[in-house]
């Protein structure tokens, strides 16, 4: 199965990235610039309730020490660069979206976590949404593999309270990793329902 790992080919020439890039400079340039957990741009209900409402996108774009900072960075890097040349420009739009509902819903059904920051949470969600991309095109069952690994991980976490590969100052949030996935899902799901209605629409205004 050919893979094009992160990069697709304009003109004979491999294109680069540079979406993933991007993003990877600014999460890197956030945490040397910033440093652990700022105040002024994690997740904090305190904040949100006093008018802050950018911490809803900023919470997931800082890390409560190097080591968080590096897994989550990494990873970005890696899925971004596998994922890229299906997802485009929607790894912006996907990332963004995934930042905004996590929020939404750690402010709504988690009460009790009163901060939160870090990407791990919507890399669950360019997981998915970039695995079925890859399905979509090549319809191999071991691309399905990738996101049916990361919910069982996710799923020890969540039971176990602790996470396998990480240590970090600020404990890992699974609920979040695990809505982040269904919040792939649900963009997954969008975007085909979209994609289905505009060839239903340029279908009927074919001329015969």
């Amino acid at each position: 199965m050919p893979l094009e790992h992160g990069h697709n080919r304009r003109h004979g020439r491999p294109s680069l990235p540079w979406r993933t890039f991007l993003l990877s400079l600014l999460a890197t340039l956030a945490y040397i610039g910033a440093g652990p957990a700022p105040e002024a741009w994690v997740f904090s209900r305190e904040a949100i309730n006093q008018g802050e409402l950018w911490t809803l996108i900023s919470g997931h774009w800082v890390h409560s020490d190097s080591r968080h900072a590096i897994w989550n960075i990494a990873a970005l890097s890696i899925l971004g660069s596998l994922f890229e040349y299906r997802l485009k420009h929607r790894i912006f739009t996907e990332l963004l979206l995934a930042s905004l509902l996590l929020s939404v819903w750690i402010g709504r059904y988690m009460p009790e976590l009163q901060a939160y920051c870090g990407l791990s949470g919507i890399l669950n969600t360019l997981l998915v949404t970039g695995a079925i991309a890859l399905w979509q095109r090549y319809r191999s069952m071991s691309l399905l593999l990738i996101p049916g690994l990361a919910l069982v991980k996710n799923l020890i976490e969540l039971f176990s309270q602790q996470a396998i590969f990480t240590h970090t100052a600020w404990p890992s949030v699974p609920q979040a990793h695990l809505v982040g996935m269904g919040i792939g899902l649900l963009l997954v799901l969008l975007r085909s329902g979209f994609s289905s209605q505009a060839r239903s629409v340029l279908t009927a205004a074919r001329p015969e």
